[in-house]
């Protein structure tokens, strides 16, 4: 977690929310130039599950036990402003995408 000074400090929800959605921003315009990239990683991650391989001691039950964990932590953390975080990140990436 990020310190900040004290005269910053209300305002932490709001900077992390901004951080957010210029993460998401980055993510689109990556995405954008890496449309081709982005449709060979799952045509070869197909591939590979058809074909018996995998990645070990990982299985998507553990993948969303984990997620809803850390999903929880964060809301007891933050409280209500946790809502707004995918909004934050979807609207970076939909700006990414069409400004990219």
């Amino acid at each position: 977690m990020v310190v900040l000074p004290a005269q910053l400090e209300p305002y932490a929800s709001l900077i992390n929310l901004l951080l957010l959605f210029i993460d998401g921003l980055l993510f689109g315009f990556a995405a954008k130039k890496a449309v081709t990239s982005i449709i060979l990683i799952v045509l070869a991650i197909l591939l590979a599950g058809y074909i018996g391989l995998s990645i070990p001691f990982v299985s998507t039950t553990l993948i969303f036990s984990k997620l809803r964990t850390f999903a929880f932590t964060l809301y007891n953390a933050i409280g209500p402003i946790f809502f707004s975080y995918p909004i934050a990140f979807i609207a970076g990436i939909i700006v990414g995408f069409w400004k990219g």
